[in-house]
């Protein structure tokens, strides 16, 4: 049966998957395994701040103090994602994709995207 909450194929027997759905209650308990932020999205997460190191330099070298803002505004709307795809919003993972085209693309190359919305769709442990 597949799990309506991952879309995991499960056992007919089973009573919950992995993710922590309980096919017969139809609730969310605890899962069975702890997904871990996915290695690769922190990989192109790197590069995404050294990106922003690099584009941010060159505007001061070159005096450019309005690439300078918008580089640190962008900068900011990027960390901001950042931290809601470890708060588990699978959203902000397609926002960082497109908010950061063309390179965006290499998160999209890099992570698996089936890992993220696993670990998106953990319990957290804390409400």
């Amino acid at each position: 049966m597949k799990c309506p909450r991952c879309g995991l194929f499960n056992p007919n027997e089973a009573e919950r998957c992995d993710c922590g759905y309980d096919f017969r209650k139809g609730t969310v308990e605890e899962p069975y395994f702890r997904q871990a932020f996915p290695k690769q999205l922190k990989t192109a997460l790197l590069v995404l701040i050294v990106w922003n190191l690099i584009v941010g330099l060159a505007s001061l070298a070159e005096g450019d103090q309005v690439r300078m803002v918008l580089t640190l505004c962008w900068a900011g709307v990027t960390w901001i994602l950042y931290t809601l795809i470890v708060a588990r919003h699978y959203w902000a993972y397609f926002a960082l994709i497109i908010l950061t085209l063309p390179v965006g693309l290499l998160i999209l190359v890099l992570a698996n995207r089936r890992e993220v919305r696993l670990y998106c769709l953990q319990k957290q442990a804390h409400p």
